[in-house]
């Protein structure tokens, strides 16, 4: 490893970080971690600075499959949340629909770093919940509030899900960037 590549892999240990608290926040920081590795591999790749590059492709895979488990673990929290609360079918749809709609919506509009995204996401997969229940028929709004409380509780579990993954990831990093 050469004094380039010590200096290239300690900032990224250091940025990669930044990863994690945005991912944190419900911002896109597995992707961010995952971004940075195959830039880094991409360009050593093209530049080498070194005898091997920092990430293996082994690493770079390991990191893809861990971006997306992190993607179908958040969003299929919802589901299981609400399904938890007695959801139909299309409960738990609108529960994953409502939960990554209202992420955005909520990321976009309530300008607070995780206040924004959380609150989206969770009154986004409770409004899904409840469209999706009160779309099979025969329901009342008061049947629909156990599995609304179901998808906020899944939603929330799956953003610190996510978290964990991205915290897994960017030890994974670091440990890749000095081996």
């Amino acid at each position: 490893m050469t004094w380039i590549q010590i200096i290239l892999a300690i900032t990224l240990v250091i940025i990669s970080f930044a990863g994690v608290l945005v991912q944190i926040a419900g911002l896109p920081g597995t992707w961010l971690i995952l971004l940075l590795a195959v830039g880094t591999t991409a360009t050593e790749t093209l530049l080498p600075l070194g005898s091997a590059p920092l990430f293996s492709w082994w690493t770079l895979l390991a990191l893809a499959l861990l971006t997306v488990a992190a993607e179908v673990v958040e969003f299929l929290a919802a589901a299981a949340g609400a399904k938890t609360g007695g959801a139909s079918k299309r409960g738990m749809t609108g529960a994953v629909v409502g939960g990554l709609i209202g992420a955005i919506v909520g990321t976009l509009t309530i300008l607070i770093p995780v206040v924004g995204s959380v609150l989206g996401a969770g009154i986004g997969a409770a409004l899904g919940a409840i469209t999706g229940e009160l779309s099979v028929g025969g329901k009342q709004l008061r049947d629909t509030m156990k599995p609304a409380a179901g998808a906020v509780a899944g939603r929330i579990a799956g953003t610190l899900a996510k978290a964990a993954f991205a915290v897994a990831m960017w030890i994974w990093l670091a440990i890749a960037a000095f081996t």
